[in-house]
């Protein structure tokens, strides 16, 4: 076993010292922050002994770590969609071929073969259209690849990370912090407390809604994981009712709410994923209803259909006027284009369930 150079092995322990020193600042840092925001609120919660635990050991994890994770999730996406595209071209412009003629199919296939702009000046003579189309299939190959592939992978390593079981603990400490800075703040200067409040609000309500999953106490086919997550949606619509309350009393709104969510942060770091609120205080409580939310889909997906007829009207209106695009070529892009704005407006999730029905 080839032996570290000493001053190699010196250099990484000082930046492994380093990276100590700058989580016990941190920690330190966000301990002080919860001690301060309690005590201007003036909350009764016995100084969050659990909490302040659970921050400790979030700010123990260097925070590389979790960047070089993500980088490695982003990489592994990127690279598979990478060689699916340049497996994929080949049977693309196959399926091309009724439609185009057998030249311009051919053409299209050498496109893989120029690894360079030089290469494809070296060839004067070689048609133009061919090789953009070639471009423009592999572009939107590699982009609906990436849609697919990417942010499953990305979140699969996010979830990976040895911080992230403590991602609901650091919310609920910065709101907390919010909290207290709108409660003793005048009203004109709320209105920046008040965007970054519901920006993490947001956030917090993500991290209760996964809480059977992120915490990693419930495994992934246990009989848990039904009540848990449903009492996380009982949980998530009463913070939502109660940040709407801050509109009407602010003070008295803001002190509520981080009561509520010094509650929850302390019941999480427990472990109690299945109990984040009292009982008694979800009975009043009603998540938004299926039909709600179902005409709410159906409204985005009509958008997302509306959207992609007047994409493929304007496109077919614009196409005859660009003489160098094959009339062949024409109804692909049409449809591609039709494509893009449905994912757009609608979001792939969406056109992904409405595509059976157009199948035989």
């Amino acid at each position: 076993m080839a032996r570290t150079h000493p001053s190699v092995a010196r250099a990484l322990a000082r930046e492994r010292l380093q990276e100590r020193r700058s989580c016990r600042a941190a920690s330190g840092q966000a301990l002080t922050n919860l001690d301060h925001a309690v005590t201007c609120l003036g909350l009764t919660t016995d100084g969050l002994p659990h909490t302040r635990t659970g921050l400790a050991a979030w700010y123990s994890v260097p925070g590389h770590r979790g960047v070089r994770t993500l980088a490695a999730g982003a990489f592994a996406g990127l690279l598979t969609a990478a060689l699916l595209t340049q497996w994929l071209f080949p049977l693309e412009i196959d399926a091309l071929r009724p439609v185009v003629s057998a030249e311009f199919a051919d053409q299209a296939l050498l496109a893989l073969e120029y690894q360079s702009v030089s290469d494809l000046l070296q060839h004067p003579g070689a048609p133009l259209a061919p090789v953009v189309t070639a471009l423009v299939i592999m572009l939107a190959t590699l982009v609906a690849l990436l849609t697919a592939l990417g942010y499953p992978l990305v979140a699969q390593f996010r979830r990976r990370r040895p911080d992230f079981p403590y991602a609901l603990l650091g919310n609920t400490a910065r709101a907390l912090s919010l909290c207290a800075v709108l409660y003793h703040s005048a009203p004109a200067d709320r209105h920046r407390t008040m965007r970054e409040l519901d920006s993490r609000s947001r956030r917090i309500e993500e991290n209760v809604l996964s809480a059977y999953r992120d915490s990693r106490l419930i495994p992934r086919r246990s009989h848990r994981i039904a009540p848990a997550r449903q009492h996380g949606r009982h949980v998530a619509a009463a913070l939502r009712q109660q940040l709407a309350r801050i509109d009407v009393d602010p003070r008295q709104g803001a002190h509520d709410y981080a009561a509520m969510v010094a509650e929850i942060g302390e019941r999480y770091a427990q472990g109690k994923v299945g109990g984040l609120l009292p009982e008694e205080q979800l009975a009043h409580v009603t998540p938004p209803s299926p039909a709600l939310t179902a005409v709410r889909e159906t409204l985005h997906i009509a958008g997302g259909i509306a959207a992609a007829v007047m994409a493929a009207i304007a496109t077919a209106a614009l196409l005859p006027r660009l003489g160098f695009i094959p009339e062949d070529l024409r109804p692909w892009l049409v449809a591609g284009v039709a494509a893009v704005a449905g994912i757009l407006t609608a979001g792939w999730h969406r056109v992904a369930r409405l595509v059976p029905l157009f199948g035989p």
